[in-house]
């Protein structure tokens, strides 16, 4: 009886010790995403996604975290603030070390503000309102582009084909009333100011409304030369057909956000030519490796990738740096790994910096793409573009 219980006891404790010896290699490191899977914003949701898994995937393939698998836990936040708000507890419970999210700024900001009270590092995967990073938190980061950084770049440009005697000087400003949209046209206007334009008019209108012509009659009589626009997808479909039904025509045309994909030009049709949007990333643009990311994301998706994908891609890849980086997966020494990022990556360069009342924000440079013969090219900064802009006539 002794020998056969040495015998079992003896089975057992060489069966825990092998599967002490391979835990390490299938222990995986967990990442939460907070993403808009359902709801309004499910169109987008659907575009990080598909960057995230790209990235996870030459993540994984390449050793994952210090040779732990990297997994994503990702919730639907329903295109809806609570519900990213309930995402945000359920990932808390699951102890991940830092969540990525969301793609709305109405969604965002609650969620930055009880991340921060949590003490859970957050990664912005979307949002650019300026209140997200002004004045921030030491525990939330953003990569991509704010409004200031955006409404600059818009103004960068109009100044740039001033130089080239244009004379461009009439301004007439729309946007929906969401954070987004908002701030842009907020920081647009005090841009416009003080850089010695004329704002003739600047208008809001109510999510959801689909008849633009009665803003559009009234800006045409004021003749504006630029229509600086931000709006969701949706919405700026209908403003981009309503131009061309009310016959204002103004040289420079601006529709952001919902001017920056493929879909948008296929719906619009030549309606679209030469409209220009401020966006992080552009498959043409001139930075290593950025049309190689191209081509693995059009593969991926099957289809034309945006911004969108792009900006997926890059929060996963900045997230995998810092917990490498990290010496455990502690959040409190993942947040310092974070603060301390330095990549160059074919999206953008990155480093979070304390700059002009923002805290943890990129210092990314935006670019200005514009519809051309069907397509969508970089025109601005003339270093990083593969076209020259057009104005309409």
């Amino acid at each position: 009886m002794k020998l056969k219980s040495t015998s079992v006891v003896t089975a057992w404790m060489l069966a825990i010790s092998s599967s002490t010896l391979v835990f390490p290699a299938t222990a995986q490191v967990k990442v939460g995403v907070i993403n808009s899977l359902s709801g309004n914003f499910a169109s987008f949701g659907e575009r990080y996604k598909a960057g995230m898994e790209l990235a996870l995937k030459e993540i994984n393939e390449n050793g994952g975290i210090n040779g732990q698998k990297l997994e994503i836990i990702t919730q639907d936040d329903r295109s809806d603030a609570q519900s990213a708000l309930a995402a945000l507890e359920s990932l808390n419970k699951d102890n991940v070390s830092l969540i990525i999210g969301s793609y709305a700024s109405g969604i965002t900001g609650p969620l930055s503000k009880v991340a921060t009270r949590q003490k859970i590092p957050l990664i912005v995967l979307g949002s650019a309102d300026d209140s997200i990073t002004k004045p921030g938190s030491p525990w939330v980061f953003r990569a991509k582009h704010n409004s200031t950084i955006v409404a600059n770049a818009y103004f960068d440009y109009f100044d740039d084909l001033n130089k080239k005697n244009n004379k461009l000087t009439k301004i007439a400003i729309m946007h929906g009333n969401g954070a987004w949209p908002t701030s842009i046209a907020k920081e647009g206007e005090a841009q416009g100011k003080k850089r010695g334009y004329e704002i003739i008019s600047v208008q809001s209108y109510d999510q959801g409304t689909t008849d633009f012509r009665p803003i559009l009659n009234n800006f045409r009589s004021a003749d504006p030369d630029i229509l600086l626009t931000s709006s969701y997808a949706d919405d700026g479909i209908a403003i981009a057909r309503q131009l061309k039904e009310v016959g204002l025509n103004p040289k420079v045309v601006a529709i952001d956000t919902a001017s920056s994909v493929s879909s948008f030009i296929k719906q619009v049709g030549s309606a679209s030519e030469n409209i220009v949007s401020a966006v992080s990333w552009s498959p043409d643009v001139k930075y290593e490796g950025a049309s190689q990311l191209y081509k693995n994301l059009k593969a991926s998706i099957n289809g034309e990738p945006s911004f969108y994908e792009a900006e997926g891609y890059l929060t996963l890849k900045i997230a995998a740096d810092a917990l490498r980086r990290a010496k455990s997966m502690d959040r409190t020494v993942v947040r310092d790994a974070l603060q301390k990022t330095d990549m160059k990556t074919p999206v953008t360069d990155v480093t979070f910096k304390t700059y002009d009342g923002f805290q943890g924000q990129n210092p990314i440079k935006s670019l200005i793409i514009q519809i051309q013969n069907g397509e969508h090219v970089t025109v601005y900064p003339g270093n990083l573009g593969s076209k020259q802009p057009r104005l309409n006539k």
